[in-house]
């Protein structure tokens, strides 16, 4: 007679399938963290450029803004009054008060989105310091001189050279995240490279 089978599974083959679920089990677990890391970095990308839309969107109105007071001084036949100089600061003043708020984040796509913000505020800051001398003219019944009114109009050119640097800015790190997979790609930076012979961005001496 021939021996008979064994029946079942033996001590090894069951050890040999534990080993391989628990190598399944490993890279399920590392495959879904990957995703798990994907989708935080999709998610945080597009928050961070949803934020930098709220930038673009207060830096075009205070563009906005500025033009409206810069039209509205220049092309009128009649002396300003303390209706207009009070009309012409307050727009200029909730202007700066969105700006304000946005340049509290730290959070934000790039350094970039925070520099242009700041260039921006500091336009306004200081159409927001002409209207009020302006203002103190018009109370004390005088007139703006040419220089002021210069002053007065020229942030509103200066914001459309602000808006087309943030939306050049804002092209070159879109391509970067998508190059570094929703991340900046820092680790290729040159400057933190090893040896690389250049200390700030500079060859060194």
């Amino acid at each position: 007679m021939s021996p008979r089978p064994n029946k079942g599974w033996g001590a090894d083959a069951a050890a040999w399938i534990q080993a391989a679920g628990s190598i399944a089990a490993i890279a399920g677990a590392a495959w879904l963290a990957q995703s798990e890391t994907r989708r935080a970095r999709a998610s945080r990308r597009e928050q961070n450029e949803e934020a930098a839309w709220h930038v673009r969107f207060m830096i075009v109105q205070a563009q906005f803004e500025s033009h409206i007071i810069a039209a509205e001084l220049v092309n009128r036949t009649e002396p300003i009054t303390k209706f207009d100089a009070r009309e012409w600061r307050q727009r200029a003043a909730t202007c700066r008060t969105g700006l304000n708020a946005l340049m509290g984040r730290t959070d934000h796509v790039h350094p970039s989105v925070t520099h242009v913000t700041a260039n921006a505020k500091i336009l306004i800051d200081d159409l927001m310091d002409d209207l009020t001398s302006l203002e103190a003219l018009i109370a004390s019944e005088n007139q703006p001189d040419q220089y002021l009114i210069d002053r007065i109009v020229s942030p509103h050119i200066a914001l459309i050279e602000v808006i087309e640097q943030y939306d050049g800015r804002m092209r070159g790190v879109r391509l970067a995240l998508d190059e570094g997979g929703d991340m900046l790609p820092i680790r290729s930076w040159a400057a933190w490279d090893a040896d690389d012979g250049q200390v700030g961005g500079l060859k060194g001496s």
